[in-house]
């Protein structure tokens, strides 16, 4: 049992049993080549996974655009259809459903096996991790010579075809490989599903205890023995949080049976349970309204401001100093001297005691029966009759 026949049978057993779906291998290859043309060999738009094996080994696996597809459609629609082009970039969640498919191809290609050899470079590695590009493909595989896999396969009866390409690191000393009892292949799964991939996966979780802004000045001089002191307060707002630092949960740090443990606080799902009772109004974190009766002020409520409690108001800033006024120094704040106004001019009258000149005489006016006479008004035309 060859390599390539181990592999040719194994991937159309596992595909009829798990997914339920036709592949064959219908073309392969095998090459030798150093570490440093890892590169070469990773095809464009390829689902790029890490396998872990044996501490120190890691393979890697270049899964097709087409495959990877077709097995997301085969897991969640249960039909796989004619390809379209496309240029989207396989994610983490194209990786977990393909995951499966992966591990079991390894464990059932390395328990069929007959020479050593082979057994010892087709180890049984399982997922390790989704590689967003090349790069970090490249780095994850630090082994000097790798034996690579290439398998041609045919989709669905002719929907489609598409290339696995399997990186497996070439150990140093060929040796018998860790497991060489040839144990009896494991009886067919039931068809995978969506549920039954996601539920394979692992997740790292990180439990937060505090968060504390040290130095580095301090952080460089840290001995064995030194000490870092926590508000004790942090053992019961332990922070879940994931690789990438988001908060998932909250809980508190205990122990059980002798071990670590921890305790997450129940989720508040205040869409399931309104809380509109007195008795949540501590959970919902709001200020005590005082309940105020109603008072006969013509039909309308009387009107009260709610109790909202002490509102800390900002510190307002500090005004500036005044300047100086003019005139400061032993008399700070007098006012300076007005100047003197001037002297106002003589008023042209008469001398103190001399008395006044005498007005003139006022006309004498005319008596009344001698007012003159008015002319004649003229006179007015007839009215005609209307």
């Amino acid at each position: 049992m060859t390599v390539a026949k181990a592999m040719r049978v194994s991937l159309a057993k596992l595909a009829n049993d798990l997914f339920d779906m036709p592949l064959v291998v219908i073309g392969f290859t095998r090459e030798r080549i150093p570490g440093d043309e890892i590169p070469g060999v990773v095809p464009d738009n390829a689902l790029l996974v890490l396998l872990d094996g044996p501490p120190g080994q890691t393979a890697g696996a270049c899964i097709g655009p087409e495959l990877v597809r077709a097995l997301v459609q085969q897991q969640t629609t249960g039909r796989v259809t004619a390809p379209v082009v496309s240029d989207k970039v396989p994610t983490p969640t194209d990786a977990a459903l393909c995951a499966p498919m992966l591990e079991a191809l390894f464990q059932r290609t390395h328990a069929i096996l007959e020479i050593p050899a082979d057994r010892a470079l087709l180890l049984p590695y399982r997922f390790g991790a989704h590689a967003g590009n090349a790069r970090l493909f490249d780095l994850a595989l630090g082994a000097r010579e790798f034996e690579v896999l290439r398998l041609t396969v045919d989709i669905a009866g002719g929907v489609a075809q598409s290339v696995v390409t399997i990186c497996l690191p070439v150990p140093d000393k060929a040796s018998e490989p860790l497991d060489d009892t040839d144990g009896p292949v494991s009886a067919p799964q039931p068809p995978a599903t969506l549920e039954k991939a996601v539920m394979r996966l692992t997740a790292d979780l990180t439990a937060v205890l505090c968060r504390r802004k040290v130095p580095l000045s301090v952080i460089s001089s840290l001995a064995v023995g030194d000490v870092i002191s926590i508000p004790s307060e942090a053992f019961d707002e332990v922070q879940v949080c994931t690789l990438a630092g988001d908060v998932l949960a909250a809980g508190a740090m205990g122990q059980l049976d002798g071990y670590r443990a921890l305790q997450l606080h129940p989720a508040r799902d205040e869409t399931d349970q309104p809380q509109r009772r007195s008795s949540d109004r501590e959970q919902l974190d709001l200020p005590d309204v005082q309940h105020v009766r109603r008072r006969d002020t013509g039909g309308l409520p009387a009107m009260a401001a709610p109790d909202i409690g002490e509102v800390d108001l900002p510190d307002l800033p500090d005004l500036p100093d005044l300047p100086e006024m003019p005139g400061s120094g032993e008399a700070a704040g007098a006012l300076p001297d007005l100047p003197d106004l001037p002297d106002l001019p003589d008023f042209a009258g008469p001398e103190e005691g001399e008395a006044l000149p005498d007005l003139p005489d006022l006309p004498d006016l005319p008596e009344p029966g001698e007012l003159p006479d008015l002319p004649d008004l003229p006179d007015l035309p007839d009215l005609k009759a209307g």
